[in-house]
């Protein structure tokens, strides 16, 4: 009995030492595009100021991380707009212009920080830049959260189920 189980282990030991060994190295992962890249960076500049967008004062630190944040997506989104054109997509022309005109407002709203009301223009602002990314995303197909919502991109999105017609009855319509 006890050389059994000693032989069993000694055999899943060796399997397992040579399946290590012998394993095919795991795939390298896919190089992302400069397209890809430049996007990123947007994405984390825009996420930076959206984090304190929702502070009811902002320090002289969170007025610059709204500044460099903004600088930073209107320098990209001149180079997505001028390197990566899409001639026969007028609608994803338009969405990245208003994405750099949203940016440059941004960015606007930062020179005048000591003003009223400069602090509720810069959190509108993060809202609108906020718009013009979901609606270029939508038109693109492309699925920003994944793994909030996993499944096809076609089906519902928890919370938007189709309410289902009310079934019929004998009932006579007049009543």
């Amino acid at each position: 009995m006890l050389k059994r189980v000693f032989l069993a282990g000694l055999i899943v030991g060796i399997c397992g030492l040579m399946s290590t060994v012998f394993a095919e190295e795991a795939p390298k992962k896919e190089e992302k595009s400069e397209l890809a890249k430049i996007m990123s960076e947007i994405d984390k500049s825009y996420k930076a100021a959206e984090q304190i967008s929702g502070y009811y004062k902002y320090s002289s630190n969170d007025w610059n991380i709204i500044a460099e944040s903004s600088a930073k997506i209107v320098e990209l989104a001149k180079i997505v707009i001028g390197k990566f054109s899409r001639p026969d997509d007028k609608k994803y022309q338009d969405l990245n212009k208003s994405m750099l005109t949203e940016a440059e407002k941004m960015l606007e709203v930062t020179t005048r920080k000591d003003e009223k009301g400069a602090l509720e223009d810069a959190q509108w602002q993060v809202r609108r830049l906020r718009q013009t990314c979901a609606v270029c995303h939508k038109h693109l197909g492309i699925h920003i959260y994944p793994n909030l919502y996993p499944g096809k991109k076609e089906e519902t999105q928890p919370g938007h189920e189709e309410i289902p017609e009310p079934k019929t009855t004998n009932t006579p319509k007049d009543w």
